[in-house]
């Protein structure tokens, strides 16, 4: 037998000192009963002490301690026997890149563009659970997340990035999507020096990128970034334009007082963004044909992520059609589960313990006397009455 919880070794311990009372109890008792004996005879101590059953009240402290000590070693997963089993698990290999330029701060996207991007995110990644999922996060630069299938740390490494304080400045999408790449062949090299991995990867099996930007790039060839990835890696690159057409002020925070201001330039003028029909086109240039035979469609895995809609369940439903591969086979133990064995005795014990009446009161009867205590108060001695 083995315990499923056997890192909680403190209920193993706290088991021990419940049986030890419960023995304290019983022999509390028995002890109490030599003591009474050596004052006299049960027939006479009864008659003179007032007290309520000590036996019934023992039972009931061991009847509890014992229903305790049963509860315990339910929580602990008593488990018996054990047969291993193959699991594999399918998925598939997907980055997320967004942007933090300044840009991101507009609130023509209700509350801004990188909160709703968060948003969108954190419901992207609840839809991917048992994908492995890598994460950039670039401005000026790239900085990135290696690919895991610990979906919340993917989650907080983007929660812990700010448009306001990211540097350097700019938008350096081609770099993003460079960067990506990169972290989708290193898991293809890891694959190939891992001895326990399942195999080589297969060259079919669904790699993705998702780009989350408003569009304006500053530097680099954004699009030829993505055909390279296309082709040397068989990646589909899907692009989520944020933010509405038209332009719009930068409201920035200030980090220390918490002030909000406009993003001004050099020059002193207040800053704007403005996502214009070019900016569009470029941007569904950068996204993917959905049509492998014609890669020149404007069919393409673009999407607009706008005051009203969402993008996660739209992204969602396209990956599901993509091909899913094994990323790695385990064998785990499976064991019999016996955390009834003492749970029912200790719940039988507590019903005991809460019906069992807690003793009866013992009443010392008075001594009875032949006349009444006025008539007794009231009354002469014979011999002093006879005086005058």
């Amino acid at each position: 037998m083995r315990w499923g919880h056997g890192e909680l070794w403190m209920f193993l311990v706290a088991g021990g000192v419940l049986l030890l009372a419960a023995g304290g109890l019983v022999a509390g008792y028995f002890q109490r009963r030599r003591l009474l004996r050596s004052l006299g005879t049960e027939t006479a101590l009864a008659r003179t002490l007032r007290a309520r059953a000590p036996g019934l009240r023992t039972i009931k402290g061991v009847l509890y301690l014992l229903a305790l000590t049963g509860l315990l070693a339910a929580l602990l997963r008593p488990q018996h026997g054990g047969r291993e089993q193959l699991v594999r698990q399918f998925g598939l290999d997907l980055v997320i890149a967004v942007d933090y330029s300044k840009s991101m701060l507009a609130e023509d996207v209700s509350p801004s563009r990188i909160q709703r991007v968060r948003q969108e995110i954190a419901r992207l990644l609840q839809a991917l659970e048992g994908n492995r999922v890598g994460a950039v996060a670039f401005a000026g630069d790239a900085i990135a997340f290696p690919v895991s299938t610990d979906l919340n740390l993917v989650n907080t490494f983007f929660r812990n990035f700010d448009p306001s304080t990211m540097k350097p400045p700019g938008t350096a999408i081609g770099r993003a999507i460079r960067k990506s790449q990169i972290l989708l062949e290193e898991v293809d090299r890891a694959a190939v020096k891992d001895p326990q991995a399942p195999g080589p990867p297969k060259d079919d099996r669904a790699r993705i990128v998702v780009l989350f930007t408003d569009g304006e790039d500053h530097e680099g060839d954004p699009v030829a970034a993505a055909r390279r990835a296309e082709q040397e890696l068989k990646a589909r690159v899907f692009v989520v334009q944020v933010g509405e057409l038209g332009g719009t002020t930068i409201p920035v925070r200030d980090p220390v007082t918490g002030e909000v201001q406009l993003h001004h330039t050099r020059s002193g003028e207040v800053a704007t963004t403005e996502i214009t029909p070019q900016v569009e086109e470029k941007l569904q240039q950068i996204a993917s044909s959905r049509r492998n035979d014609a890669p020149d469609s404007t069919d393409r895995y673009y999407l607009r992520l706008g005051a009203r809609g969402a993008a996660a369940d739209e992204i969602v439903a396209e990956i599901r059609k993509l091909r899913r591969t094994e990323m790695e086979a385990a064998k785990i133990t499976l064991y019999d589960e016996l955390y009834w064995v003492p749970l029912i005795p200790a719940v039988v014990l507590l019903a005991a313990e809460a019906l069992l009446p807690g003793g009866w009161e013992r009443r010392r009867r008075r001594p009875r006397t032949n006349r009444a205590p006025d008539e007794t108060a009231g009354a002469t001695p014979a011999n002093e009455g006879g005086k005058s």
